[in-house]
């Protein structure tokens, strides 16, 4: 099992996909609702792996029309900058630090 959190095993997940061809570029990837029956996973666990692809460069939105593989997905091998990565261990060690002070919280009831 991995301590990954959701977003990001789904984000690996479909950045495997696009690796292996079984995305490829142009085409749509499922709707929201799909990706949340097919990996049993919340509307927000959903938005936040697409906007790590986004930021990756993997995938576009089309307003009306769906999210699609980029067309230049040359970017998925390439890391992301110093700043993301960052900003990336920053939000990790919020939302530890947010647990810690829940499970706190309830112990203290």
């Amino acid at each position: 099992m991995s301590t990954a959190p959701a977003f990001r095993q789904l984000a690996a997940d479909l950045r495997a996909r696009i690796a292996a061809g079984e995305l490829s570029p142009g085409s749509q990837l499922p709707s929201m609702a799909q990706l949340r029956e097919q990996h049993r996973v919340s509307s927000t666990v959903v938005r936040d792996a697409l906007n790590e692809l986004r930021r990756d460069g993997l995938i576009v939105g089309r307003q009306g029309k769906g999210v699609f593989v980029a067309d230049d997905v040359s970017g998925a091998d390439r890391r992301p900058d110093d700043t993301q990565v960052r900003l990336d261990r920053l939000e990790e060690a919020v939302r530890t630090l947010t647990e810690r002070v829940n499970d706190l919280a309830a112990g203290q009831e």
